[in-house]
């Protein structure tokens, strides 16, 4: 029921994505992002770790952590946030190796999601972001509502799983600079690392709802956010406008 509210948390911020589009609010778009994706890493946690024990501190602190990659951004902007990932890395393991109710299997888990939630949420935060945030947002926006289709047409679990996860954010995201100003070939360049790590993202996010202890059994229901966070992380991975701009 927890996991179900927070999925309907995450369609009330994405029509809030609209609106920021339709009045051109940057606060109100970098805030939809940042929600979306600290709802998604909350859902993640409460099935790996059990919420309603001591454990939900730790799930508590995970999120304040992977905020902070928000908050360094906007008051530490001489740093590189590369810089910070590698003082949270330190920051977390020290204090996941004193959680006696943690395992390992469950800190490298913890670990992999907080580095995901963090990047993603500071490259939300950054000047890249604040300069293509339309971009962004379309592609967010159509993909969600082509992963929606998928669902009611029963797309998703075919034998052309990943091939269609691949093209799907291949052709989108060639759709959507089609009516910008950048180069045919340096986006065909771009998409193709673009939608490879998106998909290699996606499919270790499936693979960890696997090992979720405290689900009993994985649905057929596609994982939406998945995709879409995976799709974030990528843009800041592969450093997509840099690759699309011919800047390598």
């Amino acid at each position: 029921m927890f996991e179900v509210q927070l999925r309907y948390f995450q369609y009330i911020l994405s029509v809030s994505i609209v609106v920021g589009l339709v009045i051109q609010s940057s606060p109100l778009l970098v805030a939809s992002f940042v929600g979306i994706i600290l709802t998604w890493l909350s859902e993640m946690l409460s099935a790996q770790l059990n919420i309603y024990s001591i454990k939900y501190f730790v799930v508590l602190n995970v999120l304040l952590l992977g905020f902070s990659s928000f908050i360094f951004s906007n008051f530490f902007e001489q740093y590189r946030l590369n810089i910070f990932l590698l003082l949270l890395i330190f920051v977390s393991l020290t204090y996941f190796l004193f959680q006696k109710e943690v395992n390992i299997f469950q800190i490298g888990n913890l670990l992999f999601l907080l580095f995901i939630g963090s990047i993603s949420i500071g490259y939300i935060s950054g000047t890249e972001f604040i300069t293509n945030k339309n971009f962004v947002s379309y592609i967010f926006l159509i993909l969600l509502l082509l992963k929606s289709a998928s669902v009611f047409f029963n797309l998703q679990f075919t034998n052309f799983q990943y091939f269609f996860d691949f093209f799907l954010v291949a052709l989108t995201t060639f759709g959507v600079s089609f009516f910008s100003d950048y180069q045919i070939i340096n986006t065909f360049i771009a998409i193709i690392p673009f939608g490879l790590t998106t998909t290699l993202l996606n499919f270790l996010f499936v693979k960890l709802r696997y090992e979720y202890k405290y689900t009993k059994k994985i649905t057929k229901q596609i994982y939406i956010f998945d995709y879409l966070v995976a799709m974030i992380a990528s843009l800041y991975l592969i450093k997509l406008f840099n690759l699309i701009n011919g800047l390598f």
